[in-house]
């Protein structure tokens, strides 16, 4: 049957119905399905698509599109290519949002500026730092001062991307910086323990830009990640650890060891305080609680 990609697994497209046929839509592609033929050759397009690419018979020609006094326009043949419908594949811009830059847009429009003598602190981090609520979230409701700025599964670059908006523009006098486990995990692909340090780096320098007090917390201790299986992270952590703990000397920034108390013989997560050999337990959390404070303490001094 013709036009079968068009036609079944799609739904229908929330854009308006155009007079010269009508619209279905799978995922980032819209199929345009012309019953009417334009006969000067040049199909309007509802604007609100927005158009990356449009292809003639599901990508046998490319076709060229322009904005022409305010109409989206695709230049089609005079002659309609089919006697029935032609149906022409609208590829659309991506519209992933890689940084997650969406989760915390909502509250932060609606965190209001920290009082005059308030010491507000962001944590941003991964899974960590996001479970942190879930799993002990009485250290945030005790602490008012503290904003929760984690994201699980993300990876120092993500972080690094949403930095201005999830921190500096919050105006916190602290930020509490965890990451790089998800990139020896290899959430967002291969990449280097140098490259994941320096991505940490430019965070921590955006802060300092901003007089914003940094400190840097060490990576945790992790024999193995179950979403990851293939990977050995325990020696890589160590490695970036070191990396971390020798900028933050050289830059009189402040290092959070948490790795050293949570540790096991194995180079792993201490059992008892972890859900599983990466993410800490509320009891992991009691350990972890009163460090942060220390550190925070001390760079508010």
């Amino acid at each position: 049957m013709a036009n079968q990609e068009a036609i079944y697994n799609v739904s229908e497209s929330p854009f308006e119905k155009p007079s010269w046929g009508s619209y279905t839509k799978k995922d980032d592609v819209v199929y345009a399905i012309v019953s009417d033929w334009p006969k000067d050759g040049k199909l309007i397009i509802d604007r609100n698509l927005k158009l990356r690419t449009a292809f003639l018979d599901y990508g046998a020609k490319k076709l060229k599109t322009k904005l022409i006094d305010g109409n989206l326009t695709v230049f089609v043949p005079e002659i309609a290519p089919n006697d029935s419908a032609t149906v022409l594949k609208i590829v659309l811009m991506p519209t992933e949002d890689w940084a997650n830059l969406g989760r915390y847009r909502k509250a932060n429009s609606e965190l209001k500026a920290p009082a005059k003598n308030e010491n507000r602190v962001v944590f941003i981090g991964n899974s960590i730092t996001d479970n942190w609520d879930r799993d002990h979230g009485e250290f945030f409701e005790d602490n008012p001062n503290y904003v929760n700025r984690g994201i699980s599964g993300q990876t120092s670059a993500q972080m690094l991307l949403r930095f201005k908006p999830d921190v500096i523009e919050l105006h916190p006098k602290v930020v509490v910086i965890s990451a790089g486990t998800n990139d020896i995990a290899g959430n967002r692909g291969v990449i280097s323990i140098d490259r994941i340090a320096g991505n940490i780096f430019s965070m921590a320098e955006l802060a300092k830009a901003n007089n914003i007090k940094v400190i840097l917390a060490s990576v945790l201790p992790a024999s193995s990640y179950s979403w990851s299986p293939s990977i050995e992270p325990a020696d890589k952590i160590i490695e970036l650890n070191t990396l971390i703990k020798a900028y933050a000397k050289a830059h009189h920034i402040t290092y959070l060891d948490y790795y050293s108390p949570m540790v096991n013989a194995e180079k792993g997560l201490k059992k008892d305080l972890g859900r599983d050999t990466v993410h800490p337990n509320t009891d992991g959390y009691l350990i972890m609680e009163p460090m942060v404070n220390d550190a925070i303490s001390k760079v508010l001094k």
